[in-house]
């Protein structure tokens, strides 16, 4: 039997009593080119050092007969512990194969890319993070699940869903969790404004503020925004997932997202999102949407110009939501 060349692929996470976990997977090629990937197991580790993986990798390959010397590649997440030139585990194991070139993971680094991009808008960052806080009271409070649940059964039937916090650590399988709350905007505020006027003290400060929060404009522009950045980014995530996937697929589907990414960065598709967001806010009776304010420059960078800075106006705005988005 032929040995086959092949890379692996570790991660790792606590599981539920917290106790630390590494996954391995092997990916190689078949006779007839085709990319193959296995799920080999999940492995306990004492320690999360680079050390000590490479020691676990190695143990895991020579139980089920994988000789080091036909691993060609490494796909890890850029921990340091992973991905280190000294002491990472990839530098490890290169040393002992040199072959085995590293590759930092696609997905992770999408990840990545989507935190900073969400990150970069104050508009999207607060709307996410107002979804996160609703999902968590929908979680945590069981009058609050009740109430909206009767609420969203009333207003919807059969097709309402529940509203949950985003996942903390993987950015890329959020969308579900936004559209959920932008689908049943008109039912989260209903439930909210109950909440506010029957529960503890506490609790109705916390569903008060939120309420306040969800009835402005700008809450719904964000929403609307963080869905259609993150919408293409999670399609992409999952095409780079794919068990079959190749290298010139992942470029491809880059490529494709990157062509969609510069159209959206257009007045005209702007316009589209700011005219869903205002016709959302007129519909429910929303606070219009504010145009971000532009703070006159100080006198050291005008000098003796004394020129009035002129007021905002929808223009100006639009071009300060594109600026951060």
């Amino acid at each position: 039997m032929p040995v086959v060349q092949f890379a692996i692929i570790i991660d790792g996470t606590q599981d539920i009593s917290g106790v630390e976990q590494e996954s391995i997977c092997v990916r190689s090629v078949d006779a007839d080119q085709q990319p193959k990937e296995e799920f080999l197991g999940i492995y306990q580790v004492s320690s999360t050092t680079g050390q000590n993986i490479a020691k676990m990798a190695c143990d895991v390959m020579t139980r089920l007969q994988l000789p080091l010397s036909q691993l060609r590649g490494q796909t890890y997440d850029g921990a340091a512990n992973m991905a280190g030139r000294l002491q990472g585990v990839q530098a490890i194991l290169r040393k002992e194969q040199p072959l085995a070139v590293y590759c930092h993971c696609g997905p992770h680094c999408m990840n990545l890319i989507t935190q900073a991009a969400c990150g970069a808008s104050p508009l999207v960052r607060d709307a996410m993070g107002l979804v996160h806080e609703l999902g968590g009271s929908f979680n945590q409070s069981g009058k609050f699940k009740l109430i909206f649940q009767n609420i969203a059964k009333s207003e919807h039937g059969s097709t309402f869903t529940s509203l949950k916090p985003l996942c903390p650590t993987r950015w890329t399988v959020r969308t579900p969790a936004i559209r959920s709350v932008l689908k049943q905007y008109e039912s989260v505020l209903m439930a909210l404004e109950e909440m506010a006027s029957c529960s503890s003290p506490e609790t109705s400060a916390k569903a008060n503020g939120l309420h306040g929060t969800f009835l402005k404009g700008n809450t719904v522009l964000g929403l609307l925004m963080a869905e259609d950045l993150m919408g293409d980014l999670e399609c992409l995530n999952t095409s780079l997932q794919l068990r079959k996937q190749t290298v010139s697929g992942m470029l491809e589907a880059v490529d494709h997202v990157k062509t969609t990414m510069q159209v959206k960065r257009t007045e005209e598709h702007f316009d589209v999102l700011f005219s869903k967001a205002t016709a959302v806010a007129t519909k429910l009776d929303l606070q219009p949407i504010q145009i971000p304010h532009v703070r006159k420059p100080t006198e050291r960078y005008t000098g003796l110009d004394k020129r009035e800075v002129a007021p905002p106006n929808k223009e100006s705005g639009a071009t300060v939501y594109k600026l951060t988005c």
